[in-house]
C-alpha cells in the first residue's frame, strides 16, 4: 500500500516538471487524476490513498471552471463532488504559474466506516502549479468541527 502512496506522490509531482512549455490558452477541457490525503485527525484509520478520475471544464479562458469527479473516500467509499471555482495568478517561476483555487463544491459521500451516505457542500480553497499541459492541485478539505481543517488532497490535472 505504501508504494501506491509514494508512486503517485512521484507522478504529481514529477509530471509538472516535464512539461515546461507554456500551455495554449484555449485548452478548455482536462482530465484530473486524483491520489493523495493527508488527515489532521490521526485517531481514525482513514485511507490515504484516494484514487479516480475527474473532468474540467474551463468555459472562460482556464480562469473559471467547472469539475466532476468521481474518487475512493478516505472511508473506502465513494464520494462524487461536482465543483465550480476560479484560479488566480499568485506568481510565476521560469515557465510554471502558481495560483490560488476558490472552488465551491457539493459532494455526495459513501462513508463504509459507519455505513451512512451523506451530501456535504462549501467552500473548497487550494493552491495550483501549472507547468505546460500539467497542472498539480493541493485543496484544503474543511470542516464544521473544532478542527477546520479536516484533510489535504492532492490531485494532478492534464488538460488538453
Amino acid at each position: 500500500m505504501r508504494w501506491r502512496v509514494l508512486a503517485t506522490a512521484a507522478l504529481i509531482a514529477a509530471c509538472p516538471i516535464s512539461a515546461l512549455a507554456d500551455a495554449d490558452q484555449d485548452q478548455r477541457w482536462g482530465v484530473t487524476l486524483w491520489g493523495l490525503s493527508y488527515h489532521v485527525n490521526k485517531s481514525i484509520d482513514y485511507a490515504a490513498g484516494n484514487y479516480g478520475l475527474g473532468l474540467r471544464f474551463y468555459p472562460v479562458k482556464q480562469h473559471l471552471f467547472i469539475e466532476a469527479d468521481a474518487l475512493r473516500n478516505s472511508n473506502r467509499g465513494l464520494v462524487a463532488p461536482l465543483s465550480v471555482g476560479a484560479e488566480f495568478g499568485i506568481a510565476r517561476i521560469s515557465a510554471c504559474r502558481i495560483g490560488g483555487i476558490a472552488a465551491f463544491t457539493a459532494a455526495y459521500y459513501d462513508n463504509r466506516r459507519t455505513d451512512v451516505t451523506d451530501v456535504k457542500f462549501g467552500p473548497v480553497p487550494g493552491v495550483s502549479v501549472g507547468c505546460g499541459r500539467f497542472k498539480t492541485n493541493v485543496l484544503a478539505i474543511l470542516s464544521k468541527s473544532e478542527r477546520p481543517l479536516a484533510a489535504i488532497t492532492a490531485s494532478l490535472t492534464i488538460l488538453f
